[in-house]
């Protein structure tokens, strides 16, 4: 992800403040330091104490790493706005038009969240408000200063120490309870999502005009979604993988081992594989519930 930043950063200085556990371990930063400054920006690692993460809901799928994004206005003093972006993220184009997208008075800008059939009840469930949609909070324009003075870090927190058993995607839940009113809404190539490429119902969200866009032209590809769609799972075969492992073999970290590689797996794309390349099948328009 870091890599295609700064790939696509123009003529802009680009800044990456890292946010990370006490024991991520100095050599694992050296390396990512050097690439970084190799590649024309520079680096700032920010470690988050575990006490930060005190009574927020860490187990399960999530660890405490996805609650570290909430405290970056506290985190970054002095600094006004900022970008946000999630690791299972690459970038293709040019960062600055999303960089100098005027948030008109919101706290931060994000892209709607096509959600599958099964999970277009989601919003609702967890309490948003009717007519409230619900955002991906992989790819978030933070207005830092603001988020400062009406104190968000703080809200958030004390929200989700109140409310930990009803955030079932957590921090993202959180994020869209406390701040989905304060929301500008991102043109979805800014966070070209798998459901953006699969479900029909995304241009219910966006419009079809919109959507086209995203899939002709994305800036920033978000492999969201659970693990098979990780562009390091030995199942995926998503669009734009390619060039996820493209870019992970020019880090410093050339040499990977696929996750998922199971004798299952294996025997699951061998068919895959004999049978040709399936189409994915999903339902005309959401609706269904579980």
């Amino acid at each position: 992800m870091l890599l295609s930043a700064l790939n696509h950063r123009g003529d802009a200085n680009l800044h990456v403040h890292l946010m990370h556990p006490p024991e991520l371990a100095a050599a694992e930063r050296e390396p990512l330091a050097e690439m970084v400054a190799t590649e024309g920006g520079r680096i700032s690692f920010l470690e988050v104490p575990d006490e930060q993460v005190a009574g927020f809901p860490i187990e399960g799928f999530t660890r405490k790493a996805t609650w570290y994004r909430i405290f970056l206005p506290d985190m970054l003093p002095e600094v006004d706005r900022a970008l946000y972006l999630d690791a299972d993220a690459i970038v293709l184009d040019d960062l600055l038009p999303l960089w100098e997208t005027e948030l008109d008075g919101a706290l931060l800008g994000a892209v709607t969240n096509t959600l599958q059939w099964n999970h277009t009840h989601h919003p609702q469930y967890i309490g948003m408000p009717e007519g409230v949609e619900y955002f991906n909070a992989g790819v978030l324009l933070l207005d830092l200063e603001r988020m400062r003075r009406e104190q968000t870090s703080q809200a958030l927190r004390e929200f989700t120490v109140a409310n930990a058993a009803r955030l079932e995607w957590r921090d993202q839940d959180a994020l869209n309870l406390v701040l989905a009113t304060r929301r500008h809404h991102l043109h979805p190539r800014w966070n070209v999502m798998t459901s953006v490429l699969l479900f029909p119902w995304a241009a219910d969200a966006f419009g079809a005009e919109a959507v086209e866009e995203a899939r002709r032209s994305p800036a920033i590809r978000h492999f969201e979604g659970p693990s098979f769609n990780k562009p390091w799972h030995y199942l995926c075969d998503l669009e734009m993988r390619e060039r996820y492992l493209e870019l992970r073999r020019r880090t410093p970290w050339p040499r990977y081992r696929l996750e998922g590689r199971t004798p299952g797996n294996v025997a699951r794309r061998m068919i895959r594989e004999l049978r040709g390349r399936p189409q994915v099948v999903v339902p005309e328009r959401p609706g269904i519930r579980p």
